[in-house]
């Protein structure tokens, strides 16, 4: 007598969601894509006038559905408990078909896991011959091999369930020069998301204003001095590695008095400023008198920016990804779908971005398929720590 069995325990491989796959494909619960709808025999499961694979064949290819479907199912925020497999004549299943059951969430469109499994089962050699709606809580495929039915992938609601894939935080820095229609395109984002301004520049005051008025909040992206500062012209309110500690005071008080609509503060390149501890100190004890948080935008490994700001006691994050290094299209997904990864393993991701074409293409490509996979987008403050 068989028995029943949870899903395939699995460690994830890099989270990949094709835009065109997680597309709604309109209506309720109730649209059904089917290969072919075909009647299976009751004595055998197969279909007339083929030929059918030997028993090896068999095996080999339940456990690569199997794997391929729970995979799949996962990455769309699905947990390994929701999904169980219950072998042929196990109770609750069925006398001669393994019953693959999904536990769907109510946050999750049937007709997205459907498409999915779909092509799960297409993607293991096999074919969808048999897809019905029951009602719009349940799903039912039907899957073969070779002519040969070996599994019913069940889809039932469970309005109770919620995924909980991770939540990512966008910073987008580098506005203050940004052109007008940059600006508008990229305030159109329909995420919540973080805007760093930096100070000094010819827009810097306006287009922190406009931001703020669309209800994004606003950082100061403060220039500090990085490892090869002769190769930038940082400007006059810039923080050095060998900035006095009342001058960091000044030039963050003129800062903030530009920017007044800022939150917090999140450096500008900044990999030698960062690694002094007296000039961090000084910094965070001006954000600290002004209220405002720091997010260590973590341009090297030696920073001690989150330690001074502990001692200080003010809230602070830190930069995890690096969305766009390069301002290639490859390279960004690349680096999106490390963050989709991080977030899945440790809850949340922070990444910094830049008011660029291939980054804002690639984002609205990538948005609705991140959110139909459960991810929630958030504000940086969601993410801050003392």
């Amino acid at each position: 007598m068989g028995g029943v069995r949870p899903g395939l325990r699995m460690s994830l491989p890099a989270l990949r969601i094709s835009p065109a796959l997680l597309k709604i494909v309109g209506g309720a619960a109730g649209v059904v894509l089917v290969v072919a709808i075909l009647s299976r025999l009751l004595g055998g499961g197969g279909i007339p006038g083929t030929a059918g694979p030997n028993e090896e064949e068999i095996a080999q290819w339940r456990a690569d559905l199997e794997v391929t479907a729970t995979r799949n199912a996962l990455r769309l925020g699905m947990q390994e408990s929701w999904i169980l497999v219950r072998e042929p004549g196990s109770p609750g299943g069925d006398s001669l078909l393994t019953v693959f059951e999904f536990r769907v969430p109510g946050d999750l469109h049937l007709e997205v896991l459907n498409l999915v499994l779909t092509k799960a089962v297409e993607e293991s050699g096999g074919d969808v011959v048999r897809g019905i709606e029951l009602n719009d809580a349940r799903v039912e495929l039907d899957a073969a091999y070779r002519g040969r039915i070996t599994h019913r992938l069940v889809l039932q609601r469970y309005s109770g369930y919620r995924r909980e894939a991770g939540r990512l935080s966008i910073i987008i820095d580098d506005f203050g020069t940004t052109d007008q229609q940059m600006l508008t395109r990229v305030a159109d984002l329909d995420i919540p998301w973080t805007a760093s301004v930096i100070p000094g520049q010819p827009y810097s005051r306006n287009q922190a204003r406009y931001l703020s008025g669309r209800n994004i909040p606003i950082l100061i992206h403060m220039p500090m001095e990085p490892e090869a500062a002769d190769d930038w012209d940082l400007g006059e309110g810039a923080i050095y590695a060998d900035t006095p500690v009342g001058d960091v005071d000044r030039l963050v008080g003129e800062a903030a008095d530009e920017i007044a609509v800022a939150q917090g503060l999140n450096n500008h390149m900044g990999s030698m400023a960062t690694t002094q501890p007296m000039v961090m100190r000084a910094l965070m004890e001006s954000l600290r008198k002004r209220n405002l948080y720091f997010i260590d935008s973590y341009t090297t490994p030696a920073s001690v920016a989150v330690d001074e700001a502990v001692r200080a006691g003010i809230r602070w994050a830190r930069r995890d990804v690096f969305l766009d290094p390069e301002d290639n299209t490859t390279v960004i997904e690349e680096q999106l779908q490390r963050s989709l990864e991080e977030a899945r393993q440790n809850g949340s991701v922070i990444l910094i971005a830049h008011p660029r074409e291939k980054t804002l293409e690639v984002l609205l490509r990538w948005i609705p398929g991140i959110r139909e996979a459960g991810f929630q987008f958030v504000t940086v403050d969601k993410l801050l720590r003392r």
